[in-house]
């Protein structure tokens, strides 16, 4: 871990969040800022990030349990620094041109954990591609019956999201606390 860096954390089921993370870190990391992105399942500890951005996949309303056990272990960490948090999921034209809401963890963190910005962008998923190993026989049957082939991921505005949170950490000292 880099002294100071801007952590990118991701939870993600077939890969469409870990594009979207990597896409965050690489715009931040293009203004100067030292940013280190990792899958949530292994950051053991928060010393060192001066902030954090946090996204999840959503699978039923709900981020994936990696992601929504690491803002439980490490509440009282992500409230002390500057945290966004960031939800991929709706898949399909419908979905992705409707008003997504937040997860409800994302929701229940909002009062507590103050995250400086909440986002949810739509998702990709490629069924030749995914990995159904993990999965009970249900659940692979639905991904594979009912989740549409496409990606509706919007590139420049996960871009501008970043963008302008890179903004905002370049107008805070490093190390300082929120």
């Amino acid at each position: 871990m880099v002294q100071d860096a801007v952590l990118v954390a991701y939870a993600s089921r077939f890969g469409s969040t870990k594009g979207i993370a990597e896409r965050i870190g690489e715009v931040v990391a293009a203004t100067g800022l030292l940013v280190e992105v990792r899958d949530i399942a292994d950051v053991a500890t928060l010393i060192g990030y001066r902030a954090a951005i946090l996204g999840s996949a959503v699978e039923a309303g709900h981020w994936l349990p990696a992601a929504a056990t690491f803002i439980e272990r490490n509440h009282a960490a992500l409230a002390a620094r500057s945290t966004w948090l960031f939800s991929s999921g709706p898949l399909g034209d419908r979905a992705a041109a409707a008003p997504a809401t937040d997860p409800k963890e994302v929701t229940a963190a909002l009062g507590s954990l103050r995250p400086r910005d909440t986002r949810v962008f739509a998702g990709a998923f490629d069924r030749a591609t995914a990995d159904f190993s993990g999965m009970g026989l249900v659940e692979r049957t639905v991904v594979r019956r009912f989740l549409p082939d496409g990606d509706w991921r919007d590139w420049p505005g996960i871009e501008a999201w970043a963008s302008g949170i890179a903004r905002e950490l370049a107008r805070e000292p490093a190390g300082a606390a929120r």
